[in-house]
């Protein structure tokens, strides 16, 4: 036999896992709109591998660009372009500029589709999303595999040495935006993951609202029952009191007088 539950009870623990299964969809759509921006980071700048005290060179390489600083300007001077792939290094370093490049520009129709949310099933742009962030993790997961591969080439010989060379980094060392990228990884997929867990706690919550269980006003937040009961009117006491004639004699009617709870009648009995 299965057991009884009060209706008042379960409503009570719905509303309460409601109001934490939206916290958590605020936290996570957050984690997509920051990791947006750090991916753009990413891509764009060029400290992914450079020098060190030890290198005989200076400089550093990104995923498409790669510069050397300028002595008499005071800055650096780079060179490549991810638009004119012809100007890039060697194939290894074209692969990783596809791979982190179509990452970042995934993620940003990731944060565009959180507006999609205001017109179509939660469900179905969580899946989405999530579709977006896997595909994301992959791609930055082989941008940072094939990336070592292209270390093969005289630019970064000349910052890091003759014992740089395919996965040798030499005398140089990782610089943070490489970093950022191979943590990007596990964040991309624990993203999506979260999106697809999400996606099916929504099932549940909507199959739960459409089996009559909870209305939609109550999965709001909002309990018909006890708004109605709220905005009751207070209906006053009815107090009857014996009315004595000034010369002495007693009705037997009674006058009803409405007065508050706790108030005090003005009559002198």
């Amino acid at each position: 036999m299965e057991p009884q539950y009060n209706p008042d009870t379960v409503r009570i623990y719905h509303f309460r896992y409601i109001r934490e299964y939206r916290a958590v969809c605020v936290l996570w759509a957050i984690l997509t709109i920051i990791w947006a921006v750090f991916n753009v980071v990413v891509f764009i700048q060029p400290q992914w591998i450079g020098d060190t005290p030890e290198s005989p060179g200076y400089g550093h390489h990104g995923v498409y660009k790669w510069c050397y600083p300028n002595n008499l300007a005071m800055r650096y001077d780079c060179s490549g372009s991810f638009t004119d792939f012809n100007s890039l290094l060697n194939d290894s370093y074209k692969a990783t500029s596809f791979f982190v490049g179509v990452a970042a520009l995934l993620m940003l129709i990731s944060v565009a589709a959180l507006l999609l949310f205001f017109c179509f099933k939660k469900k179905a742009v969580f899946i989405l999303v999530g579709i977006f962030e896997l595909v994301t993790a992959i791609f930055l997961f082989l941008g940072c595999v094939i990336y070592p591969s292209g270390w093969e080439n005289d630019e970064l010989e000349k910052i890091c040495g003759p014992d740089s060379g395919k996965y040798r980094m030499g005398d140089c060392n990782i610089r943070w935006a490489y970093i950022l990228a191979i943590i990007g990884i596990f964040d991309a997929a624990i993203l999506a993951v979260l999106a697809f867990f999400l996606a099916s706690k929504r099932a549940k919550i909507e199959m739960y609202t459409n089996s009559g269980a909870v209305t939609k006003s109550e999965l709001n937040g909002f309990n018909s029952d006890a708004m109605s009961k709220r905005s009751m009117p207070i209906q006053p006491a009815v107090v009857a009191v014996p009315v004595v004639h000034p010369d002495g004699r007693d009705y037997s009617e009674y006058s009803q007088v409405q007065r508050r709870p706790g108030s005090q009648s003005n009559f002198n009995l």
